[in-house]
């Protein structure tokens, strides 16, 4: 499992880079894909509940294309229009049905993958969006690698039993060192961020990275699955891969406009 792991690092860390890099159309097609991919895995799980697959497509591929076009306001836009179709898919349910329970269902997959991945789109559309897009991706897989191997290697209290019995204190501890390193890491190259201000983004993308990871391990437990999905080798889904990036995708991009402002190039 670790050569499969490290296979599909090798591979998809350097088109993951390139992405970034190129942004505008390139970013915002991956974003749209790895979305839908994810909705697939999400929607897939769930499935006993019976979620309206096409509301939350749509709604989700327009948070993420509103997110591209009018920032902010169209990513709120696009969420919104899930309001409207479900409104319209209720007028058409019959009661004693769980309607409510299968439009939450729906809900969550769009709050949890759809605008998340619009949140990615707002932070490499950011006057400084590529080296805080790298800051939150890098310091989000480089935490994850340091808590995977100290944690195997050094772990001994175990962090969250119930939900994720492999993770332990000792790794994530050493998840919010590796994070915190890449972020101060960045600052090299930039000279406009501040060190306590690489340092503060390093901890929030690794903080909100692990939360992530939990988020979904908690959902799968309670799903009684291992995986999301089988498309990665050694990694599962693109669910299971992209977990802690959405949370800390989205955790960098307010921590940017709050904390930096202007200076990332988006004023509240």
């Amino acid at each position: 499992m670790l050569k499969a792991r490290l296979l599909v690092a090798a591979v998809g860390i350097p088109i993951g880079v390139a992405l970034m890099i190129l942004g505008g159309w390139y970013f915002l097609g991956a974003a749209l894909v790895l979305a839908v991919l994810a909705l697939h895995e999400f929607y897939s799980l769930v499935r006993p509940y019976r979620p309206n697959l096409l509301v939350g497509y749509i709604a989700s591929i327009a948070a993420i294309l509103g997110a591209q076009w009018y920032g902010r306001s169209g990513l709120l836009g696009g969420f919104m229009i899930i309001l409207l179709l479900l409104f319209f898919w209720a007028m058409a349910g019959r009661v004693g049905e769980h309607l409510l329970g299968r439009m939450s269902v729906t809900v969550l997959g769009v709050v949890w993958i759809g605008t998340a991945f619009g949140h990615l789109v707002l932070l490499r559309n950011l006057q400084k969006g590529l080296p805080l897009i790298i800051l939150a991706v890098g310091a989000t897989w480089f935490g994850d690698t340091a808590a995977f191997f100290v944690g195997r290697a050094f772990g001994r209290h175990r962090m969250a039993p119930r939900i994720s019995p492999k993770k332990t204190v000792e790794g994530a501890i050493a998840g919010l060192v590796g994070a915190a390193l890449f972020g101060l890491g960045v600052k090299l190259y930039n000279d406009w961020l501040t060190t306590e201000m690489a340092l503060y983004l390093g901890l929030i993308a690794g903080f909100a990275g692990q939360w992530g990871d939990l988020f979904e391990s908690a959902a799968k437990r309670d799903l009684q699955v291992k995986d999301s999905g089988k498309l990665l080798p050694g990694h599962g889904g693109v669910l299971d891969r992209f977990d802690s990036i959405l949370f800390a995708g989205t955790a960098v991009y307010w921590a940017s406009v709050f904390l930096i402002g202007d200076l990332a190039g988006s004023a509240l």
